[in-house]
């Protein structure tokens, strides 16, 4: 977790994050969603200087130096609990119209398809928290 975040918050990088939903939709395929408690859990994260963070940002990659075991990449020992929920299917194409038209409706679709998934990743999540032990746990969606 980032430095500074609540303890009892947890986090999911998914609110501007739709390339897996924008392919589900164009190859007809549905999404399954799954929320794995415990894996924020198994690493720690060396707090870097402020300059990483936005160098990370400025080139859209991740600059964060984990570690675990003795400090090296061996995860902590930890109890995972994984929650899958129901299949989100995506909207059946209709094909015709200009390339503009199609697009909007591709846009529309991606949009509801991601909606949908965000909602069911937060409720597997408020379902679910008490069999973990996290009761007082919330999600956040960033």
């Amino acid at each position: 977790p980032k430095p500074g975040t609540h303890p009892d918050e947890e986090y999911a990088i998914l609110r501007n994050r739709k390339g897996i939903v924008r392919m589900a939709v164009k190859h007809g395929v549905p999404l399954v969603p799954v929320y794995c408690f415990g894996a924020t859990k198994m690493m720690r994260r060396l707090q870097l200087p402020p300059i990483f963070e936005r160098l990370s940002n400025l080139l859209r990659i991740s600059i964060c130096i984990i570690f675990g075991v003795w400090g090296l990449p061996v995860p902590f020992r930890q109890r995972l609990l994984y929650v899958i929920g129901e299949p989100i299917f995506p909207p059946t194409s209709q094909s015709g119209g200009t390339s503009e038209s199609r697009s909007t409706t591709l846009e529309h679709q991606v949009d509801d398809m991601h909606s949908r998934f965000c909602d069911e990743i937060l409720r597997l999540f408020e379902r679910h928290k008490f069999s973990y032990g996290w009761d007082r746990k919330t999600l956040k969606l960033v």
